[in-house]
């Protein structure tokens, strides 16, 4: 079993060590989720070499390591450090510390604080979209094994403060492009988001996590008692209807990229990381749909 401590732990020096901490968490990914994380921990690594910007690089790793263990202890894939009794209580804790930045308490705080002291070598701060981020995840936390429905709005909101204001700004700002940018890509960043939802839809239901919209569940006919089972016919057909409007999206990506006039490296990074997976995503599940049609079963 994995535990937190043995990544949370802190050295002799009472300072933890953050390499140590990242490779652990590294391996808890490969270890667990190896096909969803193996290609993108591959790039996280790459990235600083074709980039020609290790300082870029490393905190490009070290954030992604931040909010993936924060979002492991959302979904209960780590267990919650010691000291606290839920994962909201944890979150609140982050939320707070990323404000303050003062006293830090658990290697969590020194990591956050290692972020943002990267950030300034290359003349970027990254607050706001910390904390876009860290409350989308306290949202999480809150709604985790609840299994309540909620409005279109209410899971967009949710979404977009992690998918688009959050995770593609804090991406532009690493990649030196102009953060004010980031509407263009939010096509991309909720494509990504459809893929996630698509790929982790059973153990998102079997956890109480349902990013099914109230509007969707009338829309599509989907009883609450098929939220316990992801492969009923109401939660199929939401997956097919997620698949057709990603593709959509993927092309609307397509059409605006050109008018932000992004960098090389940005231009060839968005479709090897995330449209190209999420592309993947949704053909295999409209092929899957067309495989079931039968002129018995239109």
């Amino acid at each position: 079993m994995f535990r937190s401590s043995t990544i949370l732990s802190n050295s002799s020096s009472g300072k933890p060590d953050l390499r140590q901490m990242r490779s652990g968490i590294y391996r808890h990914m490969l270890q667990t989720r190896g096909w969803k994380y193996r290609s993108f921990l591959r790039f996280l690594r790459f990235f600083k070499y074709i980039s020609f910007t290790p300082t870029r690089g490393s905190f490009l790793e070290f954030y992604y390591v931040l909010m993936r263990f924060l979002d492991d202890v959302v979904d209960g894939d780590v267990p919650v450090p010691q000291g606290y009794h839920e994962p909201q209580d944890y979150l609140e804790d982050k939320i707070a510390f990323s404000r303050s930045l003062e006293n830090p308490r658990d290697p969590v705080d020194f990591l956050m604080l290692h972020c943002f002291e990267l950030g300034e070598k290359f003349g970027e701060e990254f607050h706001k979209e910390t904390e876009d981020i860290l409350h989308s995840l306290l949202f999480d936390a809150r709604r985790r094994g609840t299994w309540k429905v909620f409005s279109k709005m209410e899971l967009q909101d949710h979404f977009h403060k992690m998918d688009i204001r959050g995770t593609i700004r804090a991406t532009l700002k690493v990649f030196r492009e102009d953060p004010s940018k980031y509407p263009l890509l939010e096509p991309l960043g909720t494509a990504s988001r459809y893929q996630y939802d698509i790929e982790d839809i059973a153990t998102d239901l079997a956890s109480g996590y349902v990013n099914i919209s109230r509007e969707e569940m009338e829309e599509l006919g989907i009883r609450e008692e098929e939220l316990r089972d992801p492969s009923s016919p109401g939660i199929n057909r939401w997956l097919v209807k997620h698949a057709r409007e990603g593709m959509d999206l993927l092309q609307e990506h397509r059409h605006h990229l050109p008018q932000g006039k992004f960098s090389l490296l940005a231009r060839a990074t968005f479709p090897l990381v995330y449209a190209r997976p999420a592309r993947k995503v949704f053909q295999e599940v409209l092929k899957k749909k067309d495989s079931t049609l039968t002129p018995e079963n239109p």
